[in-house]
């Protein structure tokens, strides 16, 4: 068995105070990340007619499982009984989504599964994705973390939020298939399948 890296994360009712307790000394950059897309993902929510607590509890929790280090993100993943395909093995960076997923379902009673997969896909979206998935995902990508390699989609992000969700995450994926050699990423299918559904909703409109 992998090591238990959130034995420390305890459940108060406090989600701020719980998540602050346990990501601060750990991840203190990580901490500010999560407030900074908690505090996006709720304006967000209040525009695009989902519950700004639901977006605010999904932004603090989406990366506890930057605690995790990366060699062991398949380890712990299956430690968390998250299922796992080839491509996330692959790409084992995105399980860190899926994995704080399972950690809040388990730590934290009553979070419905609109908020669960909002934390879940929060790195690559996806098709089919609800109204909450984009709001954290948007979210995550304006209140980017400091260790973001590239930040040029930003203003391509920030004015199509104002036209709607759809096309602020098709702007981020967009960059990401456009600059995916300079980037060096693997993409996952995931990614793929939402950028395909948002680019062909886009030339219908």
């Amino acid at each position: 068995m992998p090591e238990d890296y959130f034995a420390a994360l305890i459940f108060t009712g406090d989600v701020w105070r719980d998540i602050r307790d346990f990501m601060s000394p750990r991840r203190p950059d990580t901490w500010r990340h999560v407030q900074a897309v908690a505090e996006v993902a709720g304006r967000l929510a209040a525009r695009f007619a989902v519950l700004p607590e639901e977006a605010r509890f999904a932004g603090l929790c989406h990366d506890l499982a930057a605690v995790v280090p990366k060699d062991k993100l398949i380890a712990v993943a299956a430690a968390w009984d998250v299922p796992l395909t080839a491509a996330d093995r692959q790409i084992p960076q995105v399980l860190h989504g899926p994995i704080a997923a399972a950690v809040v379902s388990a730590r934290w009673p009553g979070a419905n599964q609109q908020v669960l997969d909002a934390i879940r896909y929060h790195t690559t979206l996806r098709a089919g994705a609800g109204t909450l998935e984009k709001v954290v995902f948007v979210a995550d990508k304006i209140a980017y973390d400091p260790t973001t390699p590239r930040t040029d989609y930003m203003m391509a992000v920030e004015q199509a939020v104002q036209t709607s969700l759809d096309a602020a995450a098709f702007a981020y994926l967009d960059f990401v298939v456009k600059h995916q050699a300079e980037l060096g990423w693997k993409l996952h299918p995931n990614l793929l399948a939402a950028h395909g559904e948002l680019a062909q909703r886009a030339a219908l409109e």
